[in-house]
């Protein structure tokens, strides 16, 4: 089962190579795959934060494949946002990074034995 170094290393690993490999295609060099591996580090646990894992079955609504569903929803909007100013990038590329990281933290939570409830349980 995952836990918060895993949760931690895998949205690190996953967002920083993403956005290196943007970087890459684009022929650019920027600090864009260290910036949103540690900032992807640091909001993957936020699920852990609102429900914390102080029983086995504490996942309720922010552990469920609603708020996945929300999230991806959420990260999509954002994708395709195209913001004027630099402001405005900036918030764009934190939202869909934080969005990234919280869906990798479901996906971990799914692939374990106790999965994701469908709202929560009861």
């Amino acid at each position: 089962m995952a836990n918060g170094n895993t949760h931690r290393l895998a949205a690190a690993l996953t967002v920083g190579s993403v956005l290196g490999y943007v970087d890459a295609e684009n022929k650019e060099s920027t600090a864009r795959p260290l910036v949103g591996a540690g900032l992807a580090a640091m909001l993957t646990n936020l699920p852990d934060l609102l429900e914390p894992a102080v029983h086995p079955n504490h996942r309720q609504f922010f552990h469920s494949i609603a708020f996945c569903c929300l999230v991806g929803w959420g990260a999509y909007e954002v994708y395709k946002w195209e913001p004027d100013d630099e402001w405005e990038k900036a918030a764009r590329f934190a939202l869909l990074v934080g969005g990234s990281a919280l869906l990798i933290h479901l996906a971990l939570d799914a692939l374990s034995k106790r999965s994701l409830p469908l709202i929560g349980k009861g």
